[in-house]
């Protein structure tokens, strides 16, 4: 490993090098982090659903709400620790870096403890109350009770921070890392052990405790430059106050997902029963794994941007934001064409009953039908929380999940039924886009006055 200069020296790379290869060599790995992400997710649904079957799925799908909440709230510290430690190095500001991470550190083991006691505490409230019918309610809370024992030991939100020290491939290593040991522990849980749900939920714990420790061998290292310190790990006001109004957009983008899929288990069990819920229990992870290339486009230009911010070099903003918007455009198109095209055996890998795919197929080509132009509003809704401005971030983060998509999920299955559920998709896709489009299109024009201004 580089000595503490030496890894100063990589994050001066931000300001330095040409935005395209900083593009490349950054947003690969991200990108292949956060498909390895959602890889962890479909080897759960796949093996589950070949060795416990539809009532396995529906299961992952009603506990999903709740272990996207948990997983949101450390997210939402560990993006506006990434975010706020960005800016600080961009600044030269590197002894306060350290004091965000130890602080966010702090905060992240606290409040893991909270949720895991809330959880055991209300496990059957929740799961009955977010759509678990009395087939599924048993299935969801032995997969819950397991899953909740290791949320103290997850650190996985910190993996940006790997990011933001100049080592993306190491932070690719950390998702690859947990996709592989679910792929080793889950079926030798499922097919071995025989454990049922049980051995899924310990499966993804074994992973997760795994990639976890990865990344605090990293940033416990004392060659780092942004390292953890047991004498910085203290709770400040004014840095969790920073901490959590930047990280505040993720937060949000995850935890209407969240509310989302709490709606659509409920719409769906009221107009088409379990095997709708377990449709779209892998359907929705197909859905991930759509945006995942986008999501891991994003925490590529969170360095870049939250540096050239910091510097003041916007011409470099600017470049960095174009081509974000062109890469995340071109894998919505990818996206589109496979799932248009390939439906069925995109189904046929979760699932042998037909009557499950055929369902599954058809939600999943209606749902997102316009997701060609999905990568506009994720790349313009995430930008503006690199760029300082979390609440014109939030305001587009809650367009397409709560302000579209919840009202229609809602709305019109009372006029279309079933249909009415789909098709909340495109709805939601065209209007947030063209709404965050416009956004983009002002804050482009706003670079290219201070690009003027500051005579780049």
């Amino acid at each position: 490993m580089n000595n503490p200069a030496q890894t100063a020296d990589r994050t001066t790379q931000f300001g330095e090098d040409p935005i395209g290869k900083l593009m490349l060599r950054y947003s690969g790995p991200s990108i292949v982090a956060m498909l390895s992400t959602t890889m962890f997710n479909l080897i759960n649904m796949a093996f589950v659903g070949r060795s416990i079957g539809a009532l396995g799925i529906a299961a992952i799908a009603i506990c999903s709400p709740i272990t996207m909440i948990q997983g949101s709230i450390s997210q939402w510290i560990g993006n506006g620790c990434a975010a706020a430690v960005s800016i600080s190095l961009g600044k030269g500001e590197r002894d306060n870096a350290r004091s965000i991470l130890g602080c966010s550190i702090a905060l992240t083991i606290i409040v893991a403890g909270i949720n895991m006691l809330l959880g055991f505490i209300f496990a059957d409230t929740l799961l009955t109350a977010f759509g678990a019918s009395e087939a599924i309610l048993p299935y969801a809370r032995d997969y819950l009770l397991v899953y909740l024992c290791g949320v103290m030991f997850s650190f996985g939100a910190m993996n940006p921070i790997l990011r933001i020290e100049g080592f993306p491939k190491q932070a690719m290593l950390t998702m690859l890392l947990m996709a592989g040991l679910n792929f080793v522990f889950t079926p030798l849980f499922l097919f071995v052990f025989h454990m049922g749900i049980k051995g899924a939920a310990l499966g993804t714990l074994c992973s997760q405790f795994g990639s976890s420790l990865w990344i605090m061998l990293f940033i416990t290292d004392k060659k780092r430059t942004v390292r953890l310190q047991l004498s910085r790990m203290r709770l400040k006001l004014g840095t969790i106050l920073f901490v959590l109004q930047l990280g505040l957009p993720s937060f949000i983008m995850q935890i209407t997902q969240s509310l989302l899929s709490v709606v659509m288990n409920r719409s769906l069990g009221s107009y088409g029963g379990d095997l709708a819920i377990s449709a779209w229990g892998i359907t929705n992870n197909i859905n991930s794994m759509v945006s995942q290339p986008i999501f891991g486009l994003n925490q590529a230009i969170q360095p870049i941007v939250g540096y050239n911010i910091g510097a003041n070099l916007y011409k470099r903003v600017k470049q960095t934001l174009l081509y974000a918007l062109g890469v995340a455009t071109a894998f919505s198109v990818v996206s589109w064409l496979l799932i248009l095209l390939f439906p069925e055996p995109i189904l046929a890998f979760f699932t042998q009953e037909s009557s499950l795919i055929e369902m599954g197929s058809h939600m999943l080509v209606v749902f997102r039908m316009l997701i060609f132009i999905v990568g506009i509003q994720q790349v313009g809704a995430t930008y503006f929380q690199y760029t300082g401005r979390p609440n014109t971030s939030i305001f587009l983060s809650l367009s397409r999940q709560v302000l579209i998509l919840m009202p229609c999920v809602l709305i019109l299955p009372q006029y279309f039924g079933f249909s009415g559920i789909l098709y909340s998709g495109p709805v939601s896709d065209l209007l947030s886009t063209a709404l965050t489009g416009g956004f983009l299109w002002y804050e482009l024009k706003r670079l290219n006055r201070l690009i003027e201004e500051n005579g780049e």
